[in-house]
Parts: C-alpha cells; structure tokens; sequence
C-alpha cells in the first residue's frame, strides 16, 4: 500500500514536472514568437519608419501637477498604440502643447541661441535656470543658413530653440524599450514642414529681391492650438523673428491669420484621441509573401 502511494506520489510528480516543462517551453514559445514578430516589424519599417503624432491634454508649461498628469495620459494611450506595432521603428511628432520654443534672430552662435532662448522663458514662465535643466530639454530644432548660389552671400538665418519635459521623453523611451520599439526621434510635429518652408521660400523670394522690413508668416493648427511663425527681411536677409503659440477653437484656427498666411493643419481621426499613425505600418506578410 506504501509502495502503491509512493509510485503515486512519483507519477504525480512525474506528471507535474511534465506540466510544469511543457509551459515553460509554451512560454519560451511565446517569447520566441513574439521577438520574431518585433524583428519583421523592425525590418518592414527600417526602410520607411513610422510616423506617430502625439497630442496633449490642455495645461500650462511649468505647472509640474499639470504636466504629470498630461504625460502619464499621453503615454498610456502611447503604450496602447504601441501594444499593437511592437518592433516597429517610429519617429515622434509632438504637439506644440508640451513645448517651450523661442526664436532667436540676434543670436550668431547655438549657444547664444540657447542663452536667448532661457532668458526669455524665465522672463515669460517663470522657468529658472536650475529648474529648466532639471525639467526641460533643451535642443536646436530649426538651424541653419541658406547662401545663394549666384551672389555666394548668406540669403537668410533662423535659429530656432525649443524644450520639451524630460519626463516625457523619458516616457518614450520606457514605452518604446517594453513595446521593443526603434525611437528614431521626438520633434516638435510642424519642424520638418518649418524647415521645408524655409528653405523654399529663400530659393523662391531671395532677400536681395524683396524690400527692406518685408515680412511673411506661416502657421500649423492643431485641436485647441495655433502655431505661427514670422520672418521678415533684415539687411539683405529673410531672418526668422518670432515662433509664438496661442490657444485657439476650430472656427478661429484659419480665421485668426492674414489670408497670405499658409496654413497646415495636424487633424486626429477622433476628437478625443491623442496618439495615432501619420504614416501607415507596411503590410504583415507570411513566409510565402502573402498578406497574413
């Protein structure tokens, strides 16, 4: 009977080990395809990363209570998105809402740009020097001169500052390191198209050939915001002199900018959504190249 129990004891353990190997080989499994998964998505998108917007609830730049909380928001529904395009590489376009940004035509160097840029959010936000480094990083976002190509001399500058909370960023890079994702970079959404714009717009009006004090201006909307920037012609060159965002309602988005004003426009599928694909993820295929 004793003998009977424990070969019931053994083939009951025998059985349980069993259990216990055959779900840990599941689990490895798992992990297995789940990695292989993040890899073919890594490599559809390295030839094309993704493009992501990420919008912000409403609150006020310094407002630390306010700030965490727009943050943990917009990292959860980030978290979300992500759930569904593990391994992809993808590229940040962030809102105007979580930046600090600040035009700086008198500065010659990056450095005086920088120096410029945190004298005027001390002035405006109450941002000391000690709680910007801590809070905020700062970074050039729009920088560079354009010299022309018959005369060889400068057409035009912009040094463009901005700063964005390094808790968010931080969350990136959490969110992007559990979800397997290649962050390629956080910029502010409209950069790209203010760099795109600049440039053209010097090859296409040369400083020489517009009067001295000639201005244009150019605008990005997004829900609840509008971005403008100015330039304007200064000694023989278009210099970029102010970046300002202000709150603004669908109906005043366009109205409230001269009608030569360009306006671009970052419009979410939803209202309520704050994180969604500017750039559609490349199609899954199986080993064969059909779609899966």
């Amino acid at each position: 009977m004793a003998q009977q129990a424990a070969s019931s004891v053994r083939a009951g353990g025998d059985v349980l080990a069993a259990d216990v190997a055959e779900r840990q080989a599941s689990g490895l499994g798992v992990q297995l395809q789940r990695h292989w998964r993040r890899l073919q998505a890594r490599l559809r998108s390295s030839w094309r990363p993704l493009t992501v917007a990420l919008l912000a609830p409403p609150h006020v730049p310094g407002d630390a209570s306010g700030t965490a909380v727009a943050i943990d928001a917009a990292l959860d529904a980030l978290d979300a998105w992500a759930a569904e395009h593990e391994g992809v590489q993808v590229a940040v376009q962030l809102s105007s809402r979580w930046l600090l940004c600040c035009a700086t035509p008198e500065a010659e160097t990056d450095l005086q740009a920088r120096e410029q840029a945190e004298q005027q959010w001390a002035h405006y936000f109450g941002l000391e020097a000690e709680q910007l480094a801590a809070e905020w990083q700062v970074m050039s976002v729009v920088t560079g001169v354009v010299t022309g190509v018959v005369t060889g001399t400068a057409q035009g500058g912009v040094r463009l500052v901005c700063a964005a909370p390094r808790a968010l960023l931080a969350g990136l890079q959490d969110v992007a390191r559990e979800r397997g994702l290649s962050l390629q970079a956080a910029m502010p959404w409209w950069a790209e198209d203010l760099q795109a714009t600049w440039d053209a717009h010097l090859l296409e009006h040369p400083a020489p050939t517009q009067p001295e004090g000639h201005a244009c201006q150019w605008a990005w909307a997004e829900p609840g915001l509008l971005t403008q920037a100015q330039a304007c012609v200064q000694d023989g060159r278009w210099v970029l002199t102010r970046l300002w965002t202000e709150v603004s309602d669908e109906a005043s988005d366009v109205a409230a900018v001269p009608a030569a004003t360009r306006v671009a426009r970052l419009v979410p599928p939803q209202p309520a959504d704050l994180v969604w694909s500017l750039s559609e993820a490349p199609a899954d295929t199986t080993h064969d190249g059909s779609a899966a």
